[in-house]
């Protein structure tokens, strides 16, 4: 496996070149409209492991860019239940010396 930085995030890969290329390929398939499944199935078959990563790690960046920013204080279900959770987990780790 090779550690490799893509967009910053860090990924692993047995063929970083197939990665980059697929990861690019996933970033890019939402604005083209491209059949994301069909893609997927293909790699798949291929039995290229790397490409699939890449195209999968790819489809998550661009869905994670389009999410909206949530300011700190947000009231939505989704951010008071995080905030709630994290309330919890720093209160374990005080309580019990609990490695974070």
């Amino acid at each position: 496996m090779t550690a490799l930085i893509v967009d910053g995030r860090r990924y692993e890969s047995s063929d970083p070149s197939l990665f980059i290329g697929a990861y690019r390929a996933g970033k890019t398939a939402i604005q083209r409209r491209e059949d994301t499944h069909a893609l997927y199935r293909q790699l798949l078959a291929q039995g290229d492991t790397a490409a699939v990563a890449g195209y999968l790690q790819g489809l998550a960046a661009s869905a994670r860019e389009q999410l909206p920013e949530h300011p700190v204080d947000c009231p939505c279900r989704r951010c008071v239940h995080d905030r709630q959770v994290l309330m919890s987990h720093i209160r374990r780790v005080r309580r019990e010396g609990v490695a974070a």
